[in-house]
């Protein structure tokens, strides 16, 4: 799935479409939670809600968005990254991003920045989204500036209070735009300054935000299991108080498969039997 080129492209880069990791029934799905949740039709664009931003949604613990976070595909192009297949999956939301308004020019929707400080990240730490439908780059596409992270050390030195802001100058450096198909996932380490282009276009962006990172100690995975458990969003959403978050959750608990229990971190990590399903308990 993931070859030494593309290792090496993202090492140099700081990002790496990978395609075809998703299937479109398991897109689909995702889009027919976000529907429900906010009550329009997909296919009737006066329906659509205009949400601001990036169009993020509060919506975390759906099944559709775990059956997602525990495909096999998601599991294994994380890994190969890391260079470990001991994982943990975040918690995280999703997007609906609609026309920016008349604005013709491409660029950055929102700022250029990271979403933490990028000098203070325990080891490599990974982000990811995957394009829900196909999505050009003029469509809200992920962007990022490469040149800031091949010399972040440098960078941070020299612009300590960037870091703290979390919004880098990147004035005369070039912005990389990152569209992809349906199914397709961008995956960027933390240090890589991002964000998402206006969407020029009359289709609207769909987007599943996915991260995986390395196990940690005990009282990590206690905590991410009592999030899982009660349905909770996770720490960073509930100092956001983003109006309309549901805390918890309503509805039952997703089922997790082997795999899914261990990205949750239900059960240690071993070989787990292919195929097996249960709801936790």
């Amino acid at each position: 799935m993931i070859g030494q080129a593309d290792k090496q492209h993202f090492e140099d880069q700081g990002y790496l479409l990978v395609p075809a990791l998703v299937p479109e029934h398991l897109c689909a799905a995702v889009r027919e939670t976000i529907c429900a949740h906010l009550d329009f039709q997909e296919h009737d664009p006066a329906t659509w809600p205009k949400l601001p931003g990036h169009g993020v949604i509060n919506l975390f613990h759906a099944q559709s968005l775990w059956d997602v976070r525990q495909h096999p595909a998601v599991h294994e192009a994380f890994a190969a990254l890391h260079g470990t297949r001991e994982l943990w999956v975040g918690t995280d939301r999703v997007s609906f991003k609609t026309r920016d308004g008349n604005r013709r020019e491409p660029g950055p929707a929102e700022p250029i920045h990271w979403d933490g400080h990028p000098g203070r990240l325990p080891g490599r730490s990974l982000q990811g989204l995957l394009y829900l439908t196909d999505t050009a780059e003029d469509q809200g596409a992920f962007c990022c500036v490469p040149a800031i992270y091949r010399e972040i050390d440098a960078f941070l030195t020299e612009h300590p209070d960037a870091a703290e802001r979390r919004r880098p100058d990147w004035t005369g450096m070039d912005l990389h735009t990152v569209g992809g198909p349906a199914g397709s996932m961008v995956i960027w380490d933390r240090r890589l300054p991002h964000s998402s282009t206006f969407n020029l276009t009359h289709r609207p962006r769909w987007v599943q935000y996915i991260a995986m990172d390395p196990v940690r100690d005990e009282a990590a995975r206690r905590a991410r299991v009592a999030e899982f458990q009660e349905k909770m969003p996770p720490p960073w959403a509930m100092r956001q108080i983003v109006p309309g978050q549901q805390i918890p959750e309503p509805g039952p608990l997703p089922d997790l498969s082997g795999l899914g229990r261990a990205l949750v971190g239900l059960d240690d990590w071993q070989p787990l039997p292919e195929g097996r399903t249960e709801r936790p308990g």
